[in-house]
């Protein structure tokens, strides 16, 4: 971010979308009406040759509608060591290795071969499906997914393919970053001065951190999709960073200290709500932390706050989900696994705060997203290419017999 390269990606996806005989729909968010004006739209992105995609696979009629709809930027590949090329697409042991293969595309290959295998055999879907794919989704971004309720794009039901391992997620959590910056007072104390070290600072933050997520799950009511996942919500240290990080020997105290960090919340919780809440900790723990009386961070958000959401409960909803149930039943060969809340923020709230579309994040396995080795777990993903077959018949209706 601000900019993203995602326009090779997209002008494939679209080609595939036309191979399969979708009307499909190529637009810059810079063309979309309202998009720019809307409250949920973060202003701090470029979309120069980034488009969305959107394919419109229309119905015979009398069928209800779904969109499948995901991201098609990935995270970069990383400074750790791949067993594999990041973008190799290398196959071994069952897996299909490659930045992106489990977050998300292998979900959205999934879509568009779920829709190739229904008319292959001649399959008449009663209602609409479409299959988007939007831009700048990592990094805080959603924008892309706004763009496409904007643009009209808001059937009935909606299935995001992030990586769920098969299981249902009716409900994702929120998360945001955070940037504290430490001020202290550098040098050596020759002549008695009082100095304070930022990088003493910045540990200790660290520390209070691990404290507040305990103190924060004591605190919030646990949703109830999430209390049998024994997980709660996550406060995670991302990065430090103190004093002259040209030289390998210092001979001073740090004057500055960075920390990044990153905090969860439940649907309904608001980053105002949590920044309260990790304020009045830290002023609690000032005698436990006394660096930190001396040394106070500055704190700002470094990306947008990513909402917590879940499906709107009514009569449609649970019908889709007892449809997405069954459906599992005969495409897994078992009962499927009982629903929960995601364990990952994602752009879902687009869909279930700002558009009437419900959304379900269904999606396959594998394993180590935004890592090295990031994996696509390929029986996961030919079971999740029946199950959206399945989902598709059965949701939207089938024309005859």
């Amino acid at each position: 971010p601000p900019v993203g390269e995602e326009a090779e990606y997209q002008k494939f996806f679209a080609s595939r979308l036309e191979a399969l005989g979708a009307q499909v729909s190529v637009y810059d968010l810079d063309q979309v009406p309202g998009l720019k004006e809307h409250p949920a739209f973060m202003s701090s992105r470029r979309y120069e040759n980034r488009p969305n995609v959107h394919g419109k696979f229309e119905g015979a009629g009398g069928g209800r509608s779904l969109v499948f709809s995901g991201h098609a930027d990935t995270v970069y590949e990383g400074v750790e060591p791949w067993t594999y090329g990041a973008f190799s697409g290398t196959i071994a042991d069952g897996k299909l290795y490659g930045r992106g293969s489990y977050d998300m595309k292998g979900g959205m290959a999934a879509a568009l071969e779920a829709m190739r295998c229904l008319r292959e055999i001649g399959a008449v879907l009663k209602g609409t499906v479409y299959i988007e794919s939007v831009v700048d989704e990592e990094h805080g971004g959603a924008n892309g997914t706004l763009a496409g309720r904007l643009m009209g794009v808001n059937p009935d039901m909606a299935i995001i393919p992030e990586p769920t391992n098969l299981v249902m997620y009716p409900a994702h959590l929120g998360g945001g970053i955070w940037k504290a910056s430490f001020s202290g007072k550098s040098g050596i104390g020759f002549n008695g001065e009082e100095l304070v070290s930022a990088l003493d600072a910045t540990v200790a933050f660290a520390s209070l951190l691990g404290k507040f997520k305990t103190y924060l799950n004591g605190k919030v009511d646990h949703h109830p999709l999430w209390k049998e996942t024994g997980r709660g919500i996550d406060v995670v240290v991302l990065s430090i960073l103190s004093g002259d990080t040209n030289r390998e020997l210092q001979e001073k105290l740090p004057a500055e200290g960075m920390l990044n960090f990153w905090i969860e919340g439940y649907p309904g919780m608001t980053s105002e709500q949590i920044m309260e809440m990790l304020w009045s900790f830290y002023e609690q723990e000032l005698t436990n932390f006394p660096i930190l009386a001396k040394c106070r961070p500055e704190i700002r958000p470094l990306i947008r706050y990513l909402s917590g959401s879940e499906m709107k409960r009514s009569p449609d909803t649970e019908a889709f989900l007892e449809t997405v149930r069954r459906t599992g039943r005969t495409a897994l060969g078992h009962e499927p696994a009982p629903e929960q809340g995601s364990p990952f923020a994602c752009d879902g709230f687009m869909f279930n705060l700002y558009s009437p579309t419900p959304a379900l994040i269904l999606g396959p396995s594998g394993a180590n997203a935004h890592a090295s080795d990031e994996y696509l777990d390929l029986d996961s993903y030919y079971k999740l290419i029946r199950w959206y077959a399945e989902i598709m018949a059965d949701w939207c209706g089938l024309e005859g017999n």
